[in-house]
């Protein structure tokens, strides 16, 4: 120890921290297809507050379930290649989770929609949905597409379509609610939970094939007169009066 240099004595190099994930034991080794790894990192998740950790894992499953690895478990390819789905604040998350900590896609998928999708998000949500009331200026039509927005968003919401359905009449304006009655032939509340949900979901496929065949109806406008054309005639009227009997 006294031949070497002082600084080494002290200096320790720290141990490079193993995966979380355990990888099972596959039948054979096999590569990953390019495409497969580039449709995944293709659909990276950052962590971040708008992402939805439950769409993530619903395209990062569909995307693994394209292709088939022969004598190999699809739980090892998934846990293969989530990770590198991952990138900025969801990598580091995994990163630093404890070595070994991991088995089963289960496992992986509880501990990523627990850190993502936590249960004060998920009280927000619902706090939102059932505060729901119509915008100024919003469409019956646009008002219902929201709803239905803030629904798939607050993943495992558990409401009743007839809770539905209340929360989002009771967040309309008067006006819009007494549409909703005379399209009902009546009060609105009054119909079945299906028979009020298709009502609304009838509304909103009429008004996007309204605006659908609007779109390709070809235009009635006049075709514009060209600056020449419209010098002849202002001429041509000037001089009108000249050219009677």
């Amino acid at each position: 120890m006294d031949d070497e240099p002082m600084w080494a004595a002290d200096h320790v190099v720290a141990p490079t921290p193993g995966s979380a994930i355990t990888i099972p034991e596959t039948a054979n080794e096999f590569a990953i297809k390019g495409n497969h790894l580039t449709l995944v990192k293709g659909n990276q998740f950052d962590g971040r507050t708008k992402t939805d950790p439950h769409k993530h894992i619903h395209e990062f499953l569909r995307i693994c379930d394209m292709f088939k690895y022969k004598d190999t478990e699809n739980e090892a390819v998934r846990l293969m290649m989530f990770p590198l789905s991952l990138t900025r604040e969801a990598k580091t998350w995994l990163d630093e989770l404890n070595e070994g900590t991991i088995e089963t896609w289960d496992e992986l998928r509880t501990a990523f929609i627990s850190r993502f999708f936590p249960p004060a998000l998920f009280d927000r949500l619902l706090g939102e949905i059932r505060a729901f009331s119509q915008h100024e200026n919003e469409s019956l039509t646009d008002a219902w597409l929201r709803m239905k927005e803030m629904l798939r968003n607050c993943h495992g919401h558990n409401l009743s379509k007839g809770n539905i359905i209340k929360i989002f009449y009771h967040g309309l304006s008067e006006i819009t609610q007494e549409v909703l009655n005379a399209a009902a032939g009546g009060i609105f509340l009054y119909k079945t939970p299906n028979q009020a949900y298709q009502l609304l979901e009838d509304k909103v496929l009429l008004k996007l094939d309204w605006a659908k065949n609007q779109k390709t109806k070809p235009s009635l406008k006049k075709p514009l007169l060209s600056p020449m054309k419209v010098a002849v005639i202002l001429i041509l009227t000037k001089l009108w009066p000249e050219w009677m009997p």
